[in-house]
């Protein structure tokens, strides 16, 4: 069975083959910016299930794993978890198509909708991995919580990977941004290793943070991980 950095390699894989299959749609696009829009409503939303049923898959794989190596001997069933996030994806997708509309270069405007066409599937793909960890930890008696799993990366992931925090409420959402390739590994009673995640570590994975908590952060971030080169 797969480690977690193995686990997070066969997601990485999953989600630039899954680009790559975005990337050969896109190609065979032709006719008017409305044609191609239109085909990227009714096609990419499909191609984004296929690949959210292996992420969830390598993460249930995954959570089994982990769960059998801390050697926790209560049953539970694994569950993928994998949302309905259609009107969400056709949203991205149709922001993602605003570029072909324009009267500039053509190609350039391609690109760039290409690129931000790259910037809806990715995330949409490694959701389920996430959102399978932590729901099935919400939901075991046995998980304490969860820990990040990053390679390096930005200093925002790795300011939340740091000292192998443990993410212990479960109403922590995982904080990602686009082409974050991060992943969740669990932790349970048996293998409960690691701090608990400092206050700046939840208050950085919060979706909406105030002027101060924004300003508190980015300090943080400056002083132990240097300005940011962006």
């Amino acid at each position: 069975m797969p480690s977690a950095r193995e686990s997070r390699a066969a997601l990485q894989l999953l989600t630039s083959d899954a680009l790559g299959a975005t990337e050969d749609l896109f190609s065979r696009l032709n006719g008017s910016p409305e044609q191609r829009r239109l085909v990227l409503l009714e096609t990419v939303p499909g191609l984004i299930d296929y690949y959210s049923d292996g992420s969830a898959a390598l993460a249930a794989d995954l959570y089994e794993e982990e769960r059998d190596q801390a050697g926790v001997t209560k049953l539970y069933s694994v569950e993928p978890i994998v949302d309905d996030r259609v009107v969400k994806q056709r949203r991205g997708i149709a922001w993602a198509a605003d570029p072909l509309f324009s009267e500039t270069d053509e190609a350039a405007a391609s690109a760039l909708a290409l690129s931000r066409l790259f910037e809806i599937v990715q995330p949409e793909i490694a959701r389920p991995y996430r959102d399978t960890i932590l729901g099935n930890r919400r939901q075991d008696p046995e998980a304490v919580g969860w820990q990040r799993i990053t390679n390096g990366g930005c200093r925002f992931c790795r300011m939340l990977a740091a000292r192998g925090a443990v993410y212990r409420e479960s109403t922590v959402r995982f904080a990602s941004h686009p082409n974050c390739h991060c992943t969740a590994v669990p932790v349970f009673v048996g293998n409960y290793t690691g701090e608990e995640a400092s206050t700046i570590q939840y208050v950085a994975s919060r979706r909406s943070k105030t002027p101060a908590q924004k300003a508190e952060l980015r300090d943080y971030l400056d002083s132990v991980y240097g300005p940011d080169p962006h």
